[in-house]
């Protein structure tokens, strides 16, 4: 069996570690940038047609995915002029990003890291089949992580800006964060709904993988032990 602080410390690891997984994953995922800019209008209050978001956007994953910060510093046309997108202060705020970025993807592997030690740590210990502590670890797992999940969707639904707030608070030591909807487009493009939607979705993705990962462990121990 599971010690405590190994069960707490494997169920707060894979949680934390699948979390941010489906995070770094909607950073890249275009579909989910598609949707929301047909729901949030973005085109018609911007001023910037859809084809050329689709710029700003590979431009900016771009950015997050390489060394040089070159691809922040853009161009693009609004109303028909072409204007720098950004300003100084905008593109200093996507850099913290950006290094925000980094250093959950270093945290990530060290997450991802701690589940796989501490899962061959319980199989060479365990009197059990494999299949069956597999089985037992999914099923304390699931408890945990779907009592979370429940609730932080539920509170992300009732108080999101101000989990909005405090999530820049902690993750920036300046205040290059605060823009102005009216002058600014990074804030202008990328609304509060959209990071709403985003966290929501991260929250339902990784809700959806414990199921998963819980009845199916659960389905192939019961087949295993029936054959």
């Amino acid at each position: 069996m599971f010690s405590v602080i190994q069960k707490i410390l494997f169920n707060a690891a894979l949680f934390l570690a699948i979390l941010l997984s489906n995070a770094l994953i909607i950073i890249n995922t275009d579909s989910f940038y598609e949707f929301e800019f047909n729901k949030n209008n973005t085109s018609l209050k911007t001023g910037i047609n859809h084809n050329d978001l689709f710029i700003v956007v590979d431009n900016i994953q771009d950015f997050f995915n390489e060394k040089s910060n070159e691809k922040i510093q853009m161009t693009t046309y609004i109303n028909g002029i072409e204007k720098n997108l950004f300003n100084s202060k905008e593109i200093r705020h996507m850099i913290d990003v950006k290094n925000l970025i980094l250093n959950i993807k270093f945290f990530n592997y060290l997450l991802w890291t701690t589940v796989i030690v501490i899962l061959l740590i319980k199989i060479s210990l365990s009197k059990d089949k494999i299949l069956n502590t597999f089985r037992v670890i999914a099923k304390s797992y699931f408890i945990y992580s779907v009592s979370i999940l429940i609730s932080a969707l539920i509170l992300l639904a009732l108080s999101f800006r101000w989990i909005f707030y405090f999530f820049h608070i902690i993750s920036f030591n300046n205040n290059l964060w605060i823009l102005d909807p009216r002058t600014d487009y990074l804030i202008k493009i990328f609304e509060e709904v959209f990071f709403m939607d985003a966290a929501i979705l991260i929250g339902i993705l990784t809700l959806s993988y414990s199921i998963i990962i819980f009845l199916s462990l659960n389905s192939i121990s019961k087949i295993y032990i029936k054959d």
